[in-house]
C-alpha cells in the first residue's frame, strides 16, 4: 500500500508561507517609500522664522507611529512565513511516520 500524500496540506503551507513574504515585502516597501519621503513634506508648517511647535511634534509622532507600524508588520510577517514552515515540517513528519507505520504493517 503506497502512503497517502498530504497535497492539502503542502498546499495550504506553502499559501501561508508565501503569504508571510508578501506581508515582509510590503513592509519593505513601505519603508522604502517612507524613507524616501522629503523631512519638508513631513514637517509641514514647521519652516520660517516662527516654528509651528504642533506641526514639528505631529510630524515627529507620525513618523514614529510609521516606523513602530513597519516594524510591527515585518514581525508579524516573519512569524506568519515561520509558521507556514513549521506546518511544511509537521506535514512532511506525519507522511514520514505514515511510511514508517506502513513498511512496519506490511
Amino acid at each position: 500500500m503506497k502512503p497517502h500524500r498530504d497535497w492539502l496540506g503542502r498546499t495550504l503551507s506553502v499559501t501561508v508561507f508565501l503569504t508571510g513574504i508578501l506581508l515582509m515585502l510590503i513592509a519593505f516597501w513601505l519603508a522604502y517609500r517612507m524613507f524616501q519621503t522629503p523631512p519638508q513634506r513631513l514637517f509641514q508648517g514647521a519652516g520660517g522664522n516662527n516654528p509651528n511647535l504642533g506641526a514639528i511634534a505631529t510630524g515627529i509622532w507620525a513618523a514614529l507611529r510609521g516606523i513602530l507600524l513597519l516594524v510591527l508588520m515585518a514581525i508579524v510577517g516573519g512569524m506568519v512565513a515561520n509558521r507556514g514552515i513549521n506546518l511544511y515540517l509537521a506535514v512532511r513528519r506525519a507522511e514520514f511516520e505514515e511510511r514508517g507505520q506502513v513498511q512496519k504493517g506490511e
